[in-house]
C-alpha cells in the first residue's frame, strides 16, 4: 500500500515564537512515530530548480497511509503542539498519497 506524504513549509519570515517552536521539534517526533510516521527530512534548505515556489525550509514526513497522517494530524496528542506551530508563523502544509510503483501513476 502507497504511504502518505506530509510536506511543512516553515514561514518565509520564521517563527514568532522561536523557543516554542525548539519545543515543538523535541516533542513532536515522538507523536509522529506513534502514528507510524517517519521523518525523511526536518528543516532542511530547499533550491528550487523550476517556477516561482520560493520556500526557504520544508519538512517531509512519511506516514504508512492517509488514514495514519490524519489520525495524527487531528489527534489530541498533536493538537497543543498543532496549535503553537500555526500561531507561530505563517507555514504552509500539503499531503497527498504516495506512490511506490508506476502501475499507481494516474496518467
Amino acid at each position: 500500500m502507497p504511504g502518505a506524504y506530509l510536506i511543512h513549509v516553515d514561514p518565509p519570515s520564521g517563527y514568532g515564537d522561536p523557543d516554542g517552536m525548539a519545543r515543538y521539534a523535541r516533542n513532536v517526533g515522538a507523536i509522529v512515530a506513534s502514528f507510524g510516521g517517519a521523518y525523511h527530512t526536518r528543516h532542511k534548505a530547499v533550491r528550487v530548480l523550476e517556477g516561482l515556489w520560493t520556500p526557504e525550509f520544508i519538512t517531509l514526513i512519511e506516514f504508512p497511509s492517509m488514514d495514519k497522517l490524519r489520525q495524527f494530524y487531528d489527534s489530541a496528542e498533536y493538537r497543543p503542539w498543532l496549535e503553537l506551530r500555526k500561531n507561530a508563523g505563517d507555514g504552509s502544509l500539503v499531503v497527498f498519497d504516495g506512490s511506490r510503483s508506476p502501475d499507481d501513476f494516474d496518467v
